[in-house]
C-alpha cells in the first residue's frame, strides 16, 4: 500500500535531497576579486551551489529514484534495494562533496576562508531517512511472508 510509513520516509528523503538545489553548499569569505581570479568556478562568486557541482546530477537522480521507489509498493524487494542503494549513493555524494570542498578550499587565496552552508547538511540528513524506509519496507515484507505461511 502506498500509505505506509516508508512512503513518508521516502518522500521526506526526496525533499531533503532536493533542497540543496535551492540552498548553497558552501560560502567563501574574502576579497571577491581574489576569489574570481582563482580560475575555478567553485568559489568564484563566494557561493558554491550544487548546480555547479559535478555530482549535482547524482543528487537529482537520488531525488527521482526516491520518488520512483514510493510507487514500487507492490515490489517490496526492489523497493528495498532502491532505498538501500540511494542511501549508499547519498553517502557517496556527501564524501565527494567533502573531498572536492577540501580540495578547493586549499586553493583559496590567502585571507579567504570557506564555510559550510545549510545545504551541505541535507544529504547527510537523508541517509537516516532512507535507512528507516529500508527497515520499514523490510518489516512489511516480513509481515507479508509470515501471513503467507499461515495460509
Amino acid at each position: 500500500m502506498i500509505q505506509r510509513i516508508q512512503t513518508i520516509y521516502l518522500l521526506l528523503a526526496a525533499a531533503v535531497l532536493g533542497s540543496p538545489i535551492f540552498l548553497p553548499l558552501a560560502t567563501a569569505s574574502g576579497d571577491p576579486n581574489a576569489l574570481a581570479a582563482t580560475g575555478d568556478n567553485f568559489f568564484a562568486d563566494g557561493t558554491y551551489w550544487v548546480k555547479e557541482f559535478p555530482g549535482g546530477m547524482s543528487l537529482l537522480l537520488a531525488v527521482v529514484v526516491s520518488i520512483y521507489a514510493i510507487f514500487l509498493y507492490k515490489n517490496r524487494p526492489r523497493q528495498m534495494r532502491l532505498a538501500g542503494g540511494m542511501s549508499i549513493l547519498t553517502l557517496l555524494f556527501a564524501v565527494l562533496f567533502a573531498a572536492l570542498g577540501y580540495y578547493y578550499a586549499q586553493k583559496l587565496p590567502d585571507g579567504a576562508e570557506a564555510h559550510l552552508a545549510l545545504g551541505s547538511a541535507f544529504p547527510l540528513a537523508a541517509i537516516p531517512l532512507l535507512m528507516m524506509a529500508y527497515r520499514a519496507i523490510k518489516k512489511d515484507e516480513a509481515l507479508v511472508r509470515s501471513s503467507d505461511r499461515l495460509r
